[in-house]
């Protein structure tokens, strides 16, 4: 059977907290009134930030073979009736409101890129399935299998691709994943300083244990992406540390120390946005009719984890399976995709790529609206990712009192 394809067309005053080495520590603080910021009940969730000190030693803790050697992360699985629905939810959608990105600005040697191709992906019995039929998204709402288009870009030092990166990091011994190096995908957003991720790539929310360890390889392609500065180190994490098991918070933010392994925000050397660029941000609105570019690093069987990929996706269910504030597109990455950008209104601008712009949001390109987050059990849709819709509460609300912290 051929899938069809898409017409391609914390809230604190926060608690500080420090790392030396490798060793984790963290602060939950209180949660006061915030102006026009929808506030989550403290009894519910809060967010919590860490500290990641000695840029240096995370340099040179990732070596070539560790990084070669890295476990993709895997993509977690859920079974309906434990993922809850969310009690914060409006019962018709909020306005939607977005921001502008921004191109790079600086430039270090530029490689040649790599051709695009389309990917053979195999299902069961039938070998080279390829979707290359056309579905309208007016059909929508689909049941699974969901329309999709997944292929390598090969498009690595344009932007908006130059944002996408591979995020390495190190899961301590007592967290729910094995103990080791992980690599999840992550995409430069909303600033010159800040990496947008899932939150399950940087705390274990059964076990309140912290990640650490990170560093981010924005343009990755086959193991190099010298220019765009190399891995990037992380000053501090931010990100919702409690909610479970509600996936409508998988949400994070890493702020980047700028190219001197140290600073931010442009304080001390360049910042990761000046090689890279940042995508602009989408949230709120109705997720009933949508269309994405989803990208990331997928590493899990059958892909390798060194080239980017990209998925054309319509929005597939809203709400699936009971929950509330979530959406299922058709995707067929495997883990190490985790934290990928869901990009509303991709505009590649001169890059050579078989998919046109999305114009359905033409006055803003190159907008964040989502990650890659989990998929689900019982049934098993392993062509299916689900995300967050980003909304005031989650996401906005997430930033705006991350950015009182950003760069400290």
């Amino acid at each position: 059977m051929k899938m069809k394809s898409l017409p391609r067309s914390a809230w604190p005053a926060i608690g500080s907290a420090l790392v030396l080495g490798l060793a984790q520590v963290s602060l939950l603080s209180q949660q006061p009134e915030i102006s026009a910021v929808p506030k989550a009940p403290a009894s519910s969730n809060s967010p919590i930030v860490k500290l990641q000190a000695n840029s240096e030693a995370v340099n040179q803790y990732w070596t070539a073979d560790r990084m070669a050697n890295a476990t993709p992360m895997p993509l977690p699985r859920s079974a309906p009736g434990t993922v809850h629905p969310n009690a914060l939810m409006r019962s018709t959608p909020e306005p939607l409101v977005t921001g502008p990105g921004a191109r790079p600005t600086a430039r270090l040697n530029v490689e040649e890129e790599t051709p695009t191709e389309r990917f053979p992906l195999s299902q069961g019995e039938n070998e080279n399935l390829i979707q290359d039929e056309a579905v309208s998204p007016e059909t929508t709402p689909f049941s699974y299998e969901l329309p999709f288009n997944n292929y390598r870009t090969g498009i690595n030092n344009e932007y908006p691709y130059t944002t996408i990166g591979k995020l390495f990091f190190t899961i301590p011994e007592g967290a729910s994943e094995k103990a080791g190096d992980y690599v999840c995908s992550g995409a430069v957003t909303l600033n010159n300083h800040t990496v947008l991720t899932a939150r399950h790539c940087m705390f274990d929310i059964a076990t309140g244990k912290w990640y650490g360890n990170w560093t981010f390889y924005p343009g990755w392609n086959n193991g190099s992406d010298a220019a765009l500065g190399g891995g990037w180190k992380v000053n501090f994490a931010y990100t919702w540390t409690s909610n479970a098991p509600n996936w409508y918070w998988d949400i994070g933010f890493l702020s980047m120390h700028d190219s001197t392994g140290k600073g931010c925000g442009g304080d001390s050397g360049k910042t990761i946005g000046s090689y890279t660029g940042w995508l602009g941000y989408a949230y709120g609105g109705d997720y009933t009719q949508r269309q994405w570019n989803i990208f990331g690093y997928p590493q899990g069987a059958p892909f390798e984890g060194n080239y980017l990929y990209q998925d054309n996706g319509a929005t597939g269910i809203v709400n699936p399976l009971g929950t509330s504030g979530i959406v299922e597109v058709g995707n067929p990455q495997t883990g190490g995709t985790s934290g990928g950008p869901w990009i509303l209104g991709f505009n590649p601008g001169n890059a050579t790529d078989p998919s046109p712009s999305n114009n359905l949001f033409p006055k803003n390109f190159n907008l964040a609206n989502g990650v890659n987050s989990f998929q689900w059990t019982s049934p098993s849709e392993p062509l299916a990712i689900n995300g967050a819709e980003f909304n005031s509460n989650n996401f906005w609300a997430l930033y705006v009192n991350y950015v009182k912290v950003a760069c400290r």
